[in-house]
């Protein structure tokens, strides 16, 4: 019988020929992460800091503290990393970028639609109670333009998304602005993506596979541009048809 390592190894081999479009993809890229055991108790901690209802300045920066240590473990957490570097890009604020060389980031990055040649991921943590600013997407496209250029994927973590996004529950948008029209502008004339996770997509990182998920998601509405907030991972098949054509499913 083979090992663990041998079978992980075996689908990560086969994942190089698959079609990320497929369904299929979704189940065996979860081989891609394996969340940190350690995970599960930041991401207690940070929720339990965000149900405060008038958290003090140092429980702030605690838990501004805590969203960047999440966002350590859970790059760390994918398949193939080899490189994960800070900078500084804003003030104080210090941000990751998130690279592989091996056989293992190959899927990675194909998983995400990236093209190899640009297989590097820039992170900014974002613990503001707000929704992020155009100003600060803006930022992250010129830094992923001008310092960054090897970089395809661009990914905020916020607590309240994004401005410009449609909003859970809310009806199809007609019309981008904002962050969601600079998104869809970035993406057009450089191919690259840039996404946005909110608070409760964070809160369930600590699943084996949910990072690719959710992240896989997010390119492929960029793609289409459906005008829907992003289906939620519990939801397995991604639905988008009117009502009178829904209740037929």
């Amino acid at each position: 019988m083979p090992s663990q390592e041998e079978l992980v190894n075996t689908i990560i081999g086969a994942l190089k020929d698959l079609d990320q479009d497929s369904s299929e993809s979704d189940k065996l890229a979860s081989y891609l992460y394996i969340a940190d055991s350690r995970l599960k108790d930041y991401l207690e901690n940070f929720e339990r800091l965000l149900q405060l209802q008038k958290p003090t300045r140092k429980q702030l920066q605690q838990r501004g503290k805590i969203l960047e240590q999440i966002t350590y473990l859970v790059f760390s957490s994918l398949k193939g990393v080899s490189s994960i570097k800070s900078f500084q890009s804003a003030g104080s604020q210090y941000d990751l970028v998130v690279s592989g060389d091996d056989i293992s980031w190959h899927p990675v990055c194909k998983q995400l639609y990236m093209d190899i040649s640009y297989r590097d991921i820039v992170i900014e943590a974002k613990a503001k109670n707000s929704k992020l600013p155009d100003k600060d997407f803006a930022r992250l496209c010129s830094i992923m333009n001008e310092n960054y250029t090897g970089a395809g994927l661009g990914i905020f973590f916020t607590l309240k998304g994004a401005t410009g996004f449609p909003d859970k529950k809310s009806s199809r948008q007609r019309k981008i602005s904002d962050c969601r029209l600079r998104q869809a502008l970035f993406h057009a004339q450089t191919g690259k993506f840039i996404v946005v996770l909110d608070k409760d997509e964070i809160l369930q990182l600590g699943k084996n596979g949910t990072l690719l998920q959710i992240l896989t998601r997010k390119i492929r509405d960029l793609r289409e541009l459906s005008g829907l907030p992003t289906v939620p991972i519990e939801q397995f098949k991604e639905i988008d048809l009117p009502p009178h054509l829904e209740e037929l499913l």
